[in-house]
């Protein structure tokens, strides 16, 4: 007779995360029109390897097929015919580790890595809605209170500036205040609820703080010059092209990510 569990509600627990994050990952995947593994892993802070085991762990457990390629099709026929992982290796000619990372899951892992994978996903896909959102809002009336959402769901997000000449750019991430703030609190437009009218940057990946805040107006201004350039030249080819002086070098990577301006050639700038 078996050892009776101690904690049997953590497998129970388990489980459920990991069917949750199962569940994430087929949704963000098929999202996608046409997804790729290592475009896909690194918008949500995962290795493509790990991408990978966790669409086959999905499609074992729904008998669909998420992910296909030679190597993996492969590795899961002979899973079936019931080669052991030493002779996967000796037909198909790869490592031990490489086999397994074609093999789904056989168990649950961490509860706290599941738990925050999940929130990486669902994080992903609010910040996909938001710049849906302010597409579809863009040149309405209220464009700058969803352009201040999608800021403020891109909080955390590594961006990274252009540079100039041969000096590389810098990566920072920002955060928003909260309502309240004293910091652009004289903005008139709508209001975020929750959130203030300002913006601060953290340099990586020493993660300093640097003293330098930019405001939601400076944001509003930024876009509305850098749709008439656009509208003009058919692009946005750097930073000066907002004309929001000591702000452009930041905003103009957010809005490029954001879709809202195509880059172009910023080596002048």
């Amino acid at each position: 007779m078996g050892r009776k569990q101690k904690h049997p509600e953590h497998a129970t627990e388990a489980q459920r995360l990991m069917n949750a994050l199962l569940d994430e990952v087929v949704g963000l995947w098929e999202s996608e029109e046409e997804p790729e593994l290592k475009a896909v892993a690194e918008e949500i802070s995962l290795s493509p390897a790990k991408l990978r085991k966790l669409l086959i762990t999905a499609s074992i457990r729904d008998n669909e097929s998420y992910f296909s390629s030679p190597t993996s099709d492969m590795v899961l026929k002979l899973r079936t015919e019931g080669k052991s992982v030493k002779e996967m290796c000796e037909i198909t000619g790869l490592s031990y580790t490489s086999v397994q990372g074609y093999l789904p899951h056989k168990s649950v892992y961490g509860l706290d890595t599941m738990s925050s994978e999940c929130e990486r996903i669902r994080l992903f896909r609010a910040r996909r809605k938001a710049v849906s959102d302010l597409h579809t809002h863009l040149y309405f009336p209220d464009a700058s209170l969803y352009l201040w959402k999608t800021v403020i769901a891109f909080q955390s997000y590594p961006f990274h500036t252009s540079g100039r000449g041969s000096r590389e750019g810098v990566k920072f991430t920002y955060e928003v205040s909260k309502s309240g703030s004293a910091g652009g609190r004289h903005y008139e437009g709508e209001q975020v609820e929750g959130y203030g009218n300002e913006m601060w940057i953290t340099t990586l990946p020493d993660k300093v703080r640097k003293e330098k805040s930019i405001s939601r107006s400076t944001v509003d201004l930024a876009l509305k010059n850098a749709l008439n350039v656009q509208a003009q030249e058919g692009f946005v080819s750097g930073p000066k092209k907002l004309n929001v002086p000591g702000a452009g070098s930041y905003l103009y990577p957010m809005l490029v990510r954001f879709g809202v301006i195509k880059s172009g050639d910023s080596s002048a700038e």
